[in-house]
């Protein structure tokens, strides 16, 4: 090859490479992707319920190790389980069995319960054994 076929060429292949890049750019934004927005739950206060909890506590069904209680309720006697400090302002003593009354918290936005529920009143209380 000649070199005056070569310097001919080199002008042609810049031009080429320079439209190609900024082909590539103009396609492109400038713009920094954005993250979704956080999900901040409206939490409201559903009706107050009547619960049993039991006296003994139960270790959760749950991915985590930690502590249930156990309460039953008054609408249909059925018997489920709340983690130890999911009842705002309740501190249950081991040995003594609760009947409260109670709030479960829901989310607004989801319509659904959160499983926290917050204490309006402790109807009464009675030692039922020594905790062990």
């Amino acid at each position: 090859m000649s070199s005056a076929y070569k310097s001919s060429k080199t002008p042609l292949l810049l031009a080429s490479l320079l439209s190609a890049v900024t082909l590539l750019t103009a396609c492109q934004t400038s713009r920094e992707p954005v993250p979704e927005p956080r999900y901040v739950p409206s939490i409201v206060l559903g009706d107050a319920q009547t619960l049993t909890i039991l006296p003994n506590r139960v270790a959760c069904a749950s991915a985590l190790p930690m502590q249930c209680l156990l309460a039953k309720s008054s609408k249909d006697g059925s018997i489920f389980q709340i983690p130890y400090d999911w009842i705002e302002d309740f501190q249950p003593t081991l040995g003594t069995e609760y009947v409260i009354s109670a709030r479960p918290q829901i989310d607004e936005a989801k319509q659904s319960l959160t499983g926290y529920w917050t204490l309006q009143n402790i109807v009464s209380q009675r030692m039922v054994g020594k905790p062990q």
